[in-house]
Formats: structure tokens, sequence, C-alpha cells
């Protein structure tokens, strides 16, 4: 099946031409830029407590390695300079996340840590693709690609599907807590908006290496906004019955 909808040609109709995709992929370039930018609250509110709290590093250390690995895909496969821009801009904007993440982490060693098997994961799988594997290695997928960039998007598409479900890494919390305070909404619905645009980009163009980790990342998205509505309530529930009784305690509240 994958490899059939990889050679598939994009599908025929008045709203499944190149152009409409081409509308949708700018768009899904917006979102992209919005889910870099979509921690800025959280950021700002570490800042204000000088200490990262509940949150967790794991959703800034995969979007490092994801937009990494995507210019290395663009790095290997020509003319995809709208990849290596947009991801290239992401990278430098994770690299900033991740460094007010470490200023400001009681675990300062721990962070590091994380980041630097990141950092190892990403240049291991850039060197392979840039000087070990050829064209010899296995038939590609697609007629017309080469090794280096089926490699590199596999790759991707793990990491991908990582960065989207990393916020599902505070579920645990959340559940234990009562609160959702260590979930980030912005990041969260940043990643449902951008994955719904790309895997609508991929279906116009039966592209399975962008429609794959973005129609999981659709399913991720949905299953987080969930939660946090769930949790979300439990708290205005909360809030409700300290308002008529003082002296029921209430829940922490929401937070982005």
């Amino acid at each position: 099946f994958f490899s059939h909808f990889l050679r598939m040609p994009p599908a025929p109709g008045i709203w499944n031409t190149e152009g409409v995709a081409n509308i949708i992929g700018w768009a899904g370039t917006i979102g992209s830029l919005a889910l870099f930018g979509s921690p800025v609250p959280t950021f700002v509110k570490i800042s204000k407590d000088r200490t990262t709290g509940d949150f967790a590093i794991l959703p800034y250390a995969a979007g490092m390695l994801n937009t990494a690995s995507w210019v290395s895909y663009s790095i290997v496969t020509p003319d995809r300079y709208q990849t290596a821009v947009t991801n290239g801009f992401g990278a430098a904007i994770m690299v900033l996340w991740l460094v007010l993440y470490t200023k400001y982490s009681p675990a300062r060693g721990a962070a590091l840590a994380k980041i630097a098997v990141v950092f190892l994961v990403w240049a291991a799988m850039t060197f392979l693709a840039v000087f070990v594997i050829t064209d010899e290695w296995f038939t590609p997928l697609r007629h017309g690609e080469s090794c280096k960039t089926e490699f590199v998007g596999i790759c991707c598409i793990a990491f991908n599907i990582l960065m989207y479900g990393s916020p599902l890494g505070a579920v645990k919390q959340v559940i234990k807590s009562r609160s959702v305070a260590s979930m980030p909404l912005p990041l969260s619905l940043a990643a449902l908006i951008s994955s719904i645009l790309w895997a609508a980009y991929a279906t116009l163009l039966h592209d399975a290496w962008v429609g794959l980790p973005n129609y999981i990342g659709t399913f991720l998205g949905v299953i987080q906004i969930g939660i946090y509505s769930m949790y979300c309530r439990h708290r205005q529930a909360g809030e409700q019955r300290l308002v008529e009784d003082p002296s029921t305690s209430m829940q922490p509240s929401c937070s982005a």
C-alpha cells in the first residue's frame, strides 16, 4: 500500500489540483512557523517562575530532532529549498527553547544529556546519508528517488511522529495531578493545526512521506486536545464547588 500510494498521480478534480495543494502547502508552512513559535507562552511562564516546573523537555528535544532531520533531507534531496528554509528556521527556534529550558531546569545535567542524545542521533543519521549510503543499498519505493532521500525520509517520518506525540508525555502527570498545568496547550493546538494542513497537502499530491506522519499527528493531536479539555473541565467544576463551598479544595488552574 505504501509503495502504491507513493506512485499514484495527484488526484483529479476541482478541489484536488496541484494549485490547491500549493496553497495548502503554503498554509502548512505558516502553520509550521506557528508551531515553532507556540512555546512562547510556556517559556514566558518559565522565565517568570525561574524554573521549568512540571514542563518536560521532550517536546522541544523532539522538535529539534525533527527540524534538523528535515534540513538533512533537503541536503540529500534536490530542489527542497522551501523545506530547508522552513525547517532551518524551526531548528534555530528549537535551539533557543532548549537553551532557555536548560537555563531554568533544576536538573540541568539531565537536560544537557538529552540534548546530546538528540545531536548524536541527528549527526549519525546525516553522516550515514551523506557519506555511507549509496543507491545500491536497496530499491527505492518511489521511482527517481535516491536511497539517501528515502533513508532520511523514513527517519523524518519517525521523528515527525515523535514530535507530534511528545506533548502526550505529560499525560501521566496530568492524570496523577488532575491538572493540565504540565501540558502546553498552544503547542498541542499548533501541532494539530499544522498536521491537519500537511495531511491535506499530502492527500492531494499522494505524498506518503509527508502524509503518514501527519495523519498520525492529527490523530495524536485530537487525543491531546481531548485530554486537555477533560481535565480543564474538571478544574472548572472544582472552581464552581469552591465558590459554593469555600472549604472545598480547588484543583490547580488550566495553564498554557
